[in-house]
Protein backbone atom coordinates (compact mmCIF):
# COMPACT_ATOMS: atom_id res chain seq x y z
CA UNK A 1 0.00 0.00 0.00
CA UNK A 2 1.40 3.41 -0.99
CA UNK A 3 1.95 5.45 2.16
CA UNK A 4 1.67 8.84 0.45
CA UNK A 5 -1.68 7.76 -0.99
CA UNK A 6 -2.86 6.58 2.44
CA UNK A 7 -1.81 9.81 4.17
CA UNK A 8 -3.75 11.76 1.53
CA UNK A 9 -6.82 9.59 2.21
CA UNK A 10 -6.45 10.36 5.93
CA UNK A 11 -6.04 14.10 5.31
CA UNK A 12 -9.12 14.27 3.09
CA UNK A 13 -11.11 11.98 5.42
CA UNK A 14 -11.86 9.54 2.65
CA UNK A 15 -10.73 7.06 5.29
CA UNK A 16 -12.40 8.60 8.31
CA UNK A 17 -13.47 6.08 10.94
CA UNK A 18 -11.27 5.45 13.95
CA UNK A 19 -11.09 1.72 13.28
CA UNK A 20 -10.67 2.29 9.55
CA UNK A 21 -7.59 4.45 10.05
CA UNK A 22 -5.96 1.91 12.39
CA UNK A 23 -6.75 -1.00 10.08
CA UNK A 24 -5.38 0.83 7.04
CA UNK A 25 -2.23 1.89 8.91
CA UNK A 26 -1.50 -1.60 10.21
CA UNK A 27 -1.95 -3.03 6.72
CA UNK A 28 0.33 -0.36 5.22
CA UNK A 29 3.10 -0.91 7.77
CA UNK A 30 2.91 -4.67 7.27
CA UNK A 31 3.24 -4.11 3.53
CA UNK A 32 6.22 -1.81 4.11
CA UNK A 33 7.87 -4.31 6.45
CA UNK A 34 7.62 -7.19 4.01
CA UNK A 35 8.41 -5.34 0.76
CA UNK A 36 10.96 -2.66 1.66
CA UNK A 37 14.50 -3.04 0.35
CA UNK A 38 15.94 -2.35 3.81
CA UNK A 39 19.45 -3.80 4.17
CA UNK A 40 19.62 -3.85 7.97
CA UNK A 41 17.48 -3.85 11.08
CA UNK A 42 18.27 -0.18 11.67
CA UNK A 43 17.24 0.69 8.14
CA UNK A 44 13.91 -1.12 8.58
CA UNK A 45 13.28 0.48 11.97
CA UNK A 46 14.06 3.96 10.58
CA UNK A 47 11.65 3.45 7.68
CA UNK A 48 8.86 2.37 10.03
CA UNK A 49 9.49 5.40 12.27
CA UNK A 50 9.22 7.80 9.32
CA UNK A 51 6.08 6.10 8.01
CA UNK A 52 4.45 6.07 11.45
CA UNK A 53 5.21 9.76 11.94
CA UNK A 54 3.48 10.70 8.69
CA UNK A 55 0.43 8.60 9.49
CA UNK A 56 0.28 9.92 13.06
CA UNK A 57 0.34 13.56 11.95
CA UNK A 58 -2.41 12.92 9.40
CA UNK A 59 -5.03 11.88 11.98
CA UNK A 60 -4.35 13.03 15.54
CA UNK A 61 -7.87 12.54 16.93
CA UNK A 62 -7.93 8.79 16.38
CA UNK A 63 -6.61 7.08 19.50
CA UNK A 64 -7.00 3.72 17.75
CA UNK A 65 -4.60 4.86 15.04
CA UNK A 66 -2.10 6.35 17.50
CA UNK A 67 -2.13 3.24 19.70
CA UNK A 68 -1.74 1.02 16.65
CA UNK A 69 1.28 2.99 15.44
CA UNK A 70 2.84 3.01 18.92
CA UNK A 71 2.42 -0.76 19.23
CA UNK A 72 4.01 -1.49 15.86
CA UNK A 73 6.79 1.07 16.30
CA UNK A 74 7.59 -0.22 19.80
CA UNK A 75 7.78 -3.76 18.42
CA UNK A 76 10.14 -2.62 15.67
CA UNK A 77 12.34 -0.81 18.17
CA UNK A 78 12.49 -3.78 20.53
CA UNK A 79 13.51 -6.20 17.78
CA UNK A 80 16.12 -3.75 16.47
CA UNK A 81 17.64 -3.19 19.92
CA UNK A 82 17.87 -6.97 20.42
CA UNK A 83 19.83 -7.15 17.16
CA UNK A 84 17.26 -9.53 15.71
CA UNK A 85 18.24 -10.79 12.23
CA UNK A 86 16.49 -8.81 9.50
CA UNK A 87 14.39 -11.70 8.17
CA UNK A 88 13.15 -12.61 11.64
CA UNK A 89 12.61 -8.93 12.43
CA UNK A 90 10.30 -8.62 9.41
CA UNK A 91 8.27 -11.58 10.65
CA UNK A 92 7.90 -10.22 14.20
CA UNK A 93 6.83 -6.75 13.04
CA UNK A 94 4.45 -8.24 10.48
CA UNK A 95 2.87 -10.34 13.23
CA UNK A 96 2.48 -7.23 15.41
CA UNK A 97 0.49 -5.60 12.61
CA UNK A 98 -1.77 -8.67 12.40
CA UNK A 99 -2.11 -8.80 16.18
CA UNK A 100 -3.50 -5.27 16.37
CA UNK A 101 -6.00 -6.03 13.61
CA UNK A 102 -7.07 -9.14 15.51
CA UNK A 103 -7.45 -7.07 18.67
CA UNK A 104 -9.85 -4.72 16.89
CA UNK A 105 -11.92 -7.56 15.43
CA UNK A 106 -12.15 -9.46 18.70
CA UNK A 107 -12.97 -6.32 20.68
CA UNK A 108 -15.85 -5.34 18.39
CA UNK A 109 -17.28 -8.85 18.48
CA UNK A 110 -17.15 -8.89 22.28
CA UNK A 111 -18.61 -5.37 22.53
CA UNK A 112 -21.47 -6.51 20.34
CA UNK A 113 -22.18 -9.41 22.67
CA UNK A 114 -21.97 -7.31 25.84
CA UNK A 115 -23.80 -4.29 24.47
CA UNK A 116 -26.69 -6.31 23.07
CA UNK A 117 -27.49 -7.52 26.59
CA UNK A 118 -28.30 -3.91 27.56
CA UNK A 119 -30.92 -3.56 24.84
CA UNK A 120 -34.40 -4.96 25.36
CA UNK A 121 -36.97 -5.99 22.82
CA UNK A 122 -39.11 -2.92 22.12
CA UNK A 123 -36.35 -0.39 22.79
CA UNK A 124 -36.15 2.73 20.65
CA UNK A 125 -32.53 3.61 20.06
CA UNK A 126 -31.14 7.00 19.11
CA UNK A 127 -27.81 7.35 17.36
CA UNK A 128 -25.86 9.47 14.89
CA UNK A 129 -22.97 9.15 12.48
CA UNK A 130 -21.67 5.79 11.28
CA UNK A 131 -19.98 3.67 13.89
CA UNK A 132 -19.05 0.11 12.94
CA UNK A 133 -19.01 -0.75 16.64
CA UNK A 134 -22.57 0.52 17.10
CA UNK A 135 -23.57 -1.44 14.01
CA UNK A 136 -22.02 -4.59 15.50
CA UNK A 137 -24.13 -4.16 18.66
CA UNK A 138 -27.29 -3.73 16.59
CA UNK A 139 -26.48 -6.82 14.51
CA UNK A 140 -26.19 -8.87 17.70
CA UNK A 141 -29.54 -7.53 18.91
CA UNK A 142 -31.19 -8.60 15.66
CA UNK A 143 -29.53 -12.05 15.82
CA UNK A 144 -31.09 -12.49 19.27
CA UNK A 145 -34.54 -11.91 17.80
CA UNK A 146 -35.22 -8.67 19.67
CA UNK A 147 -37.49 -6.17 17.97
CA UNK A 148 -36.13 -2.62 18.11
CA UNK A 149 -36.52 0.71 16.34
CA UNK A 150 -33.55 2.91 15.45
CA UNK A 151 -33.63 6.69 15.04
CA UNK A 152 -30.65 8.23 13.25
CA UNK A 153 -29.52 11.85 12.98
CA UNK A 154 -28.06 12.30 9.50
CA UNK A 155 -24.80 13.78 10.84
CA UNK A 156 -24.03 16.82 8.75
CA UNK A 157 -22.05 17.88 6.83
CA UNK A 158 -20.75 14.52 5.56
CA UNK A 159 -24.07 12.73 6.19
CA UNK A 160 -22.60 9.57 7.69
CA UNK A 161 -25.89 9.00 9.48
CA UNK A 162 -27.49 8.24 6.13
CA UNK A 163 -24.96 5.45 5.58
CA UNK A 164 -25.72 3.97 8.99
CA UNK A 165 -29.48 4.23 8.39
CA UNK A 166 -29.15 2.18 5.20
CA UNK A 167 -27.01 -0.44 6.93
CA UNK A 168 -29.45 -0.77 9.83
CA UNK A 169 -32.42 -0.97 7.46
CA UNK A 170 -30.63 -3.82 5.65
CA UNK A 171 -30.81 -5.75 8.95
CA UNK A 172 -34.59 -5.58 8.76
CA UNK A 173 -34.85 -2.98 11.54
CA UNK A 174 -37.34 -0.08 11.25
CA UNK A 175 -35.29 3.13 10.88
CA UNK A 176 -36.22 6.79 11.10
CA UNK A 177 -33.76 9.32 9.64
CA UNK A 178 -33.91 13.02 10.48
CA UNK A 179 -31.84 16.20 10.41
CA UNK A 180 -29.48 16.80 13.32
CA UNK A 181 -31.39 19.71 14.81
CA UNK A 182 -34.63 17.72 14.86
CA UNK A 183 -33.24 15.26 17.42
CA UNK A 184 -34.83 17.03 20.40
CA UNK A 185 -38.29 16.34 18.99
CA UNK A 186 -37.80 12.58 19.22
CA UNK A 187 -36.27 12.40 22.72
CA UNK A 188 -39.52 11.83 24.65
CA UNK A 189 -39.95 8.55 22.78
CA UNK A 190 -36.37 7.27 23.13
CA UNK A 191 -35.10 4.60 25.52
CA UNK A 192 -31.36 4.65 24.77
CA UNK A 193 -28.79 6.77 22.98
CA UNK A 194 -26.06 4.53 21.57
CA UNK A 195 -22.90 6.13 20.19
CA UNK A 196 -19.35 5.22 19.19
CA UNK A 197 -16.18 7.26 19.64
CA UNK A 198 -12.70 8.22 18.45
CA UNK A 199 -11.00 8.26 21.83
CA UNK A 200 -11.47 7.72 25.57
CA UNK A 201 -9.78 10.21 27.90
CA UNK A 202 -8.54 9.23 31.37
CA UNK A 203 -11.40 11.28 32.84
CA UNK A 204 -13.97 9.17 30.99
CA UNK A 205 -14.73 11.91 28.48
CA UNK A 206 -15.29 10.71 24.92
CA UNK A 207 -14.14 12.32 21.69
CA UNK A 208 -16.70 11.47 19.05
CA UNK A 209 -18.48 12.77 15.96
CA UNK A 210 -19.41 16.43 16.31
CA UNK A 211 -22.95 16.68 17.64
CA UNK A 212 -22.54 13.77 20.05
CA UNK A 213 -21.91 16.05 23.04
CA UNK A 214 -25.02 18.13 22.39
CA UNK A 215 -27.19 15.08 21.84
CA UNK A 216 -25.84 13.36 24.96
CA UNK A 217 -26.54 16.46 27.07
CA UNK A 218 -30.12 16.60 25.75
CA UNK A 219 -30.57 12.89 26.48
CA UNK A 220 -29.20 13.34 30.00
CA UNK A 221 -31.73 16.10 30.70
CA UNK A 222 -34.53 13.99 29.19
CA UNK A 223 -33.57 10.94 31.30
CA UNK A 224 -32.60 8.89 28.24
CA UNK A 225 -29.70 6.53 28.98
CA UNK A 226 -26.49 7.33 27.09
CA UNK A 227 -24.29 4.34 26.24
CA UNK A 228 -21.01 4.65 24.34
CA UNK A 229 -19.58 1.55 22.67
CA UNK A 230 -15.86 1.50 21.92
CA UNK A 231 -12.80 -0.68 22.42
CA UNK A 232 -10.13 -0.19 25.06
CA UNK A 233 -7.64 0.27 22.20
CA UNK A 234 -9.12 3.76 21.85
CA UNK A 235 -7.88 4.85 25.27
CA UNK A 236 -5.68 7.95 25.03
CA UNK A 237 -2.77 7.28 27.37
CA UNK A 238 -1.39 10.80 27.18
CA UNK A 239 -4.56 12.20 28.79
CA UNK A 240 -3.39 10.56 32.02
CA UNK A 241 -0.78 13.34 32.13
CA UNK A 242 -3.28 16.05 31.21
CA UNK A 243 -2.67 16.30 27.48
CA UNK A 244 -5.78 17.20 25.49
CA UNK A 245 -6.92 15.12 22.54
CA UNK A 246 -6.66 17.01 19.25
CA UNK A 247 -9.99 18.03 17.73
CA UNK A 248 -9.53 17.97 13.97
CA UNK A 249 -11.30 20.13 11.42
CA UNK A 250 -12.42 19.12 7.95
CA UNK A 251 -12.58 21.04 4.69
CA UNK A 252 -14.87 24.07 4.97
CA UNK A 253 -16.14 23.26 1.47
CA UNK A 254 -18.10 20.41 3.07
CA UNK A 255 -20.14 22.98 4.95
CA UNK A 256 -20.70 25.42 2.09
CA UNK A 257 -18.88 25.93 -1.24
CA UNK A 258 -16.68 29.04 -1.29
CA UNK A 259 -18.53 30.28 -4.36
CA UNK A 260 -21.81 30.39 -2.46
CA UNK A 261 -20.73 32.55 0.48
CA UNK A 262 -19.23 35.98 1.10
CA UNK A 263 -15.44 35.86 1.25
CA UNK A 264 -15.48 37.80 4.55
CA UNK A 265 -17.26 34.91 6.31
CA UNK A 266 -15.14 32.36 8.16
CA UNK A 267 -16.45 28.83 7.76
CA UNK A 268 -15.48 26.17 10.33
CA UNK A 269 -15.93 22.41 10.11
CA UNK A 270 -14.95 20.74 13.41
CA UNK A 271 -15.21 16.99 12.97
CA UNK A 272 -15.40 15.93 16.62
CA UNK A 273 -16.48 17.17 20.02
CA UNK A 274 -15.99 16.05 23.63
CA UNK A 275 -18.78 14.46 25.64
CA UNK A 276 -18.17 14.83 29.35
CA UNK A 277 -18.50 11.79 31.64
CA UNK A 278 -21.37 13.51 33.47
CA UNK A 279 -23.52 13.00 30.35
CA UNK A 280 -22.61 9.33 29.81
CA UNK A 281 -24.26 6.52 31.76
CA UNK A 282 -21.87 3.74 30.76
CA UNK A 283 -19.02 2.75 28.45
CA UNK A 284 -19.43 -0.59 26.69
CA UNK A 285 -15.98 -2.08 26.10
CA UNK A 286 -14.69 -5.56 25.30
CA UNK A 287 -13.62 -5.81 28.95
CA UNK A 288 -17.10 -5.08 30.24
CA UNK A 289 -19.41 -2.20 31.07
CA UNK A 290 -18.08 0.53 33.30
CA UNK A 291 -19.09 4.04 34.38
CA UNK A 292 -17.10 6.58 32.34
CA UNK A 293 -15.36 7.88 35.45
CA UNK A 294 -13.85 4.41 35.84
CA UNK A 295 -12.19 4.42 32.41
CA UNK A 296 -8.78 3.90 33.96
CA UNK A 297 -10.07 0.57 35.35
CA UNK A 298 -9.78 -0.76 31.81
CA UNK A 299 -6.04 -0.88 32.38
CA UNK A 300 -5.79 -1.68 36.07
CA UNK A 301 -8.42 -4.38 36.57
CA UNK A 302 -10.55 -6.83 34.61
CA UNK A 303 -13.18 -6.98 37.33
CA UNK A 304 -15.94 -5.16 35.44
CA UNK A 305 -19.46 -6.19 34.51
CA UNK A 306 -20.09 -8.24 31.37
CA UNK A 307 -23.77 -8.85 32.13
Amino acid sequence: MNLDWLIKKFNTYEIASADGTAIAAASALKDLTLKTQAKSGKDLFDQIKVAALGLREARQSSAALLNCLDFIEDTAQATYLKKTPLKKMRGIISQACDDFLTRIDEAKERIGEIGSKRIRSGDRILTLCRSTTVLTVLKKVVEQGKEIQVFVAESRPDLEGRLLANEVAALGVPVTLFTDFAARIFLPDMDIMLAGGEAIAASGAIVSKVGTATLAALCHDARVRVLVALGSYKFSYETILGRLITIEEGNSEQVVPTSEIDSKITVRNPLFDVTGPEHIDALITERGIIPPQGAYLLFTSNQVSTK
